[in-house]
């Protein structure tokens, strides 16, 4: 847990400019979201330091919550694995449904868990401010029931996003690796990681764009739904509005799950703890 928390730590502070222009862009109700604009009209309101904002608690919720979905997953998996594949079992080598199954249930729990500190984030990220004014503000809005705003859909997306990371990853690096067109090592661990980035931001895009409308949503005004909410990007968007921000997201996700599994890699390496 500790290696996937200081992983996805890293990773993290590569990637959270990136974050914070994908929040504006599914957030905004103007037609365009290109990623230039977005990134020129935040910079041209608050300064080119609007990009580093929400980067304190996403550092925290990186090492938390990254550890914890990530590091998670094998003690998850070899819970389940007997159970799911009988006298097949075999841990270095689990089926993907197996691997989607540990992955998924790892990553709602984590994501459970720490629902506030990706609330706090992505509201930081969207009107600067600091952690405490957010909190404050959120606690006055609704309670301490209200950090858990959008956790149905914070623990869907974690769920999604952990199982095809890990099953992605594994499947296919497991294939390359026995087919013999290359060896383990920073170049495969890097090559896989980027395809594992791209079919992560295609899978939880969708859920993801609805939980920041519900994240930054006003809480003084009717509370959101999600049905309220996929009504709302439906009328002024269309179906292609559910992935809104997908550029960003996946400049995000892919050198974020890039810079996530090698560095892991590396510092599994190190302490013999073998290759994920």
């Amino acid at each position: 847990m500790a290696i996937s928390g200081f992983a996805v730590a890293c990773a993290t502070a590569c990637t959270n400019p990136i974050d914070v222009v994908k929040t504006h862009a599914q957030a905004t109700s103007q037609k365009s979201a290109n990623l230039l604009r977005v990134s020129e009209r935040l910079i041209e309101r608050r300064g080119v330091r609007a990009l580093a904002q929400g980067l304190g608690p996403a550092l925290t919720r990186a090492v938390v919550y990254g550890g914890a979905r990530l590091g998670g997953y094998e003690p998850v998996l070899r819970a389940i694995g007997p159970r799911m594949e009988g006298g097949e079992w075999d841990a270095s080598r689990p089926r993907v449904w197996t691997a989607l199954a540990a992955g998924a249930t790892s990553g709602a729990m984590a994501s459970a868990a720490l629902n506030p500190t990706e609330l706090i984030k992505t509201r930081m990220q969207r009107e600067g401010g600091t952690l405490r004014e957010h909190l404050e503000r959120v606690v006055r809005e609704g309670g301490m029931k209200t950090l858990w705003r959008g956790s149905a859909l914070s623990v869907a997306r974690s769920a999604t996003l952990t199982a095809t990371q890990v099953a992605t990853y594994g499947e296919a690096k497991r294939r390359v690796v026995e087919s013999g067109i290359a060896k383990e090592g920073v170049g495969l661990h890097f090559a896989v990681a980027m395809v594992t980035g791209l079919v992560t931001t295609a899978t939880t895009n969708p859920v993801d764009m609805v939980k920041t409308r519900v994240y930054v949503a006003d809480g003084s005004r009717e509370k959101p739904s999600v049905a309220r909410v996929v009504s709302v990007v439906l009328r002024e968007h269309g179906p292609l509005g559910f992935w809104r921000g997908f550029g960003a997201n996946w400049l995000r996700l892919g050198p974020q799950t890039v810079v996530t599994f090698v560095v892991a890699e590396f510092l599994r390496d190190k302490l013999g703890l073998g290759a994920m």
